[in-house]
């Protein structure tokens, strides 16, 4: 990955010394390393972007060595997200590199992007990354926490349940959405609980609870029914909107817990 700026042909042409260029697009990639290298941080992070939108493999190359030389955090975060942003999977080792970064918004930023390389049907890349997920569920920064709990639960990682829940007996309102989308019985007995407790804060449990009822491959039923009659012994706005969306536009495969919606609404 580390290339040679000579044997890229990289040089500073006066012209490009002359005044920031507006448009970006027209510029090759001597003019936007300049820019990058400017004092202008406005010109700088619009070349940084413009980075992002290129599919050659040079103006890749120029991406990760000028992020790996290090920038002000302002600048580095726009690069990390360019290279999310180009969905190369050839970024994923300079981006797995920052997920350790001692900055923690950048550690965050490189979680985000490297979820959104495009590693076609290749499972073992999608496997690292999933790991690096669960490990920065142990990160000593809540912000890191966050962002993996929230990048699982999007990736529908199965396996990211039972640490989720940990979280979310830490106090995680990351940690609880996430749930939502991956979490199964066991989710949804911490849910009921929850629920029960005086002290919880109910409208963020009501939103997971009706997550996991939209979803085709939450059950059985009678775990349906539970989370249906707990939102009917619920006297807030959200769980009547929970029910009448779940009772409207549920999964096909669960009637009685639907029906019990629909029982809840028109009493």
């Amino acid at each position: 990955m580390v290339v040679s700026w000579l044997a890229l042909g990289i040089s500073f042409p006066a012209a490009a010394q002359k005044a920031p260029l507006k448009n970006m697009q027209q510029a090759d990639l001597n003019y936007l390393l300049f820019v990058i290298q400017g004092d202008n941080a406005a010109d700088a992070l619009a070349a940084i972007a413009e980075l992002g939108k290129r599919k050659t493999p040079e103006s890749l190359d120029m991406l990760q060595m000028q992020l790996l030389l290090g920038y002000p955090p302002a600048m580095s975060k726009a690069m990390i997200q360019a290279l999310g942003a180009r969905k190369d999977p050839k970024a994923m080792e300079t981006l797995v590199f920052y997920t350790r970064h001692r900055a923690t918004e950048l550690r965050v930023e490189a979680l985000v992007s490297l979820c959104e390389l495009d590693f076609g049907k290749d499972p073992a890349p999608v496997k690292v990354v999933n790991e690096i997920l669960l490990k920065a569920l142990r990160d000593y920064q809540e912000a890191v926490r966050n962002k993996a709990a929230w990048l699982l639960g999007k990736r529908r990682v199965a396996e990211a349940e039972e640490p989720l829940l940990k979280l979310f007996a830490r106090g995680s309102t990351a940690a609880m959405q996430a749930l939502g989308f991956i979490g199964g019985i066991r989710t949804a007995r911490t849910l009921a609980m929850a629920m029960e407790n005086t002290k919880s804060s109910k409208e963020p449990l009501i939103t997971t609870i009706g997550t996991l009822l939209s979803r085709d491959d939450f059950g059985p039923e009678p775990v349906r029914v539970q989370l249906v009659q707990i939102l009917g012994d619920t006297n807030l706005p959200g769980a009547q909107n929970v029910l009448m969306v779940y009772h409207g536009s549920g999964p096909d495969a669960f009637p009685r817990s639907r029906k019990l919606a629909f029982q809840i609404l028109s009493k």
